[in-house]
């Protein structure tokens, strides 16, 4: 083999001293990383017992604005110091640069429940601030090493292009690539003869996912190895799409209040055709809990008038859902339908009605889409007085979830209710508050007669 083919192997190069120290600099800022994670996630059930209102007053609990106000209030003895304007004017100080204003932030802490009190809560404030000198601590070193990484890489230009614009754009090009079927696949011409003997269809989605898998886990072994600095399939502000091999923060979930949800209802207002379409949209949202696509996707089929209810089909895992329409429900759908759709939608002889319940004011030929409807819901919320800056459907799944678990629904009838496989996962969505679980465990008492003892 040498002897006839020693022309086309290149030697084995070693790596040089600069690339081993970069690949080692690398793993300790992902095993950092790793630790920190940990930490965080030990301080959040630390609160949990001792300071229950500190958990979800800030996106992270392992952020700057986070850690400093563990350290100035470690314990809720400690907090109960703040006003809304004391907390507006230490927000200032901190430079705190999101939207929430001080009263909300009061708001929170004094709903929440109430945490440990007496001599035990300032030894438990001084575990408190352990976990987050400890947090803060590794912060630190973990910037140290990033600055040091950057400073010491160097990645050839072919490489850094790897942006995920390019991922993107090459992504949106085998979603159009036609399918090569019918000749050999090794020929030059394979497509074009391919093309030529008729209609062909796009790659699916198992075949771009085939495509893409291999590039996604190429990338992950370069940024392991230190030969990336960062991951292009990263997605700020997109928690599905983190870097899979690392461990995300636990944040509380996004829920909905019955004051949210009763801005948002407030906020749809109107006799217009669109007025009485999202009036609808919303009534069903609220009262079913529904995803965003099961009733956006819906159509005039779905809805069964003679028994009240809603049918969604194939909803996420592939589950079809028959679910009860709300007397509200049915009534602001009703005056939609008779009101409001036909002039939305405007069939004519040639033209006929394409049969989707909830179709786009612009184009009344096609359902109203997925960004449309997160958008829709946002700006009704504000405009029935809410102070969140985004408002989802799925913050009014949650929403929904913990109202109904709160006021007495079984967690095996909500569970069925929301289309879950298991109640597990509807632990997650709704949120029972101590006040619901005390009312349900004085009632379960005076049913065993041991109420007054």
């Amino acid at each position: 083999m040498l002897r006839t083919d020693g022309h086309r192997l290149r030697p084995l190069v070693p790596d040089s001293p600069a690339t081993m120290a970069l690949r080692a600099s690398v793993r300790a800022r992902k095993d950092l990383g790793h630790t920190r994670v940990g930490l965080v996630q030990q301080l959040s059930a630390h609160l949990a017992l001792v300071f229950p209102g500190a958990i979800g007053l800030f996106d992270r609990l392992g952020s700057p604005i986070a850690e400093a106000f563990l350290t100035r209030f470690p314990s809720a003895r400690e907090a109960t110091w703040l006003s809304p304007r004391r907390f507006e004017a230490w927000l200032a100080r901190r430079g705190y640069a999101g939207k929430r204003r001080g009263a909300e932030f009061h708001a929170r802490l004094t709903t929440a429940p109430a945490g440990a009190t007496g001599e035990e809560a300032d030894a438990l404030a001084a575990v408190t601030l352990g976990y987050v000198g400890a947090i803060a601590a590794l912060r630190e070193q973990i910037e140290l090493l990033e600055a040091r990484i950057t400073e010491t890489s160097h990645i050839e230009p072919t490489t850094e292009a790897l942006s995920f614009t390019i991922l993107a754009a090459y992504v949106d090009e085998l979603r159009h690539r036609p399918k090569v079927r019918g000749v050999w696949r090794g020929s030059p011409d394979a497509r074009a003869r391919s093309l030529a003997a008729g209609p062909s269809e796009t790659l699916s989605a198992n075949s771009v996912n085939a495509y893409v898998r291999p590039l996604r886990s190429l990338v992950i072994w370069a940024l392991d190895e230190g030969y990336l600095t960062s991951n292009p399939f990263r997605r700020f502000r997109r928690r599905a799409a983190l870097d899979p091999l690392l461990p995300s923060e636990e944040t509380p979930t996004k829920g909905a209040t019955l004051a949210d949800l009763q801005a948002l209802e407030a906020g749809c207002a109107g006799d217009r055709p669109r007025d009485l379409r999202d009036r609808a949209m919303v009534a069903i949202l609220v009262t079913t809990a529904a995803r965003n696509s099961a009733v956006r996707l819906l159509r005039l089929d779905d809805v069964d008038h003679e028994r009240s209810l809603l049918r969604f089909w194939r909803g996420k895992g592939g589950k079809t859902l028959l679910v009860t329409l709300h007397p509200d429900a049915r009534v602001a759908l009703e005056r939609y339908l008779s009101e409001g759709r036909p002039l939305l939608v405007g069939a004519t002889a040639s033209a006929p009605d394409p049969g989707f319940l909830f179709p786009s004011e612009r184009d009344g030929r096609r359902p109203l889409g997925m960004n449309a409807l997160s958008l829709m819901l946002t700006r009704r919320y504000h405009a029935g007085g809410g102070t969140l800056p985004y408002f989802g459907s799925h913050r009014i799944r949650h929403g929904t979830a913990t109202l109904l678990a709160n006021n007495g629904m079984p967690l095996e009838e909500l569970s069925r209710y929301m289309g879950h496989a298991s109640t597990q996962v509807t632990r997650r969505y709704a949120v029972q508050t101590p006040d619901a679980l005390g009312e349900r465990a004085a009632e379960a008492l005076a049913r065993a007669g041991l109420a007054g003892r």
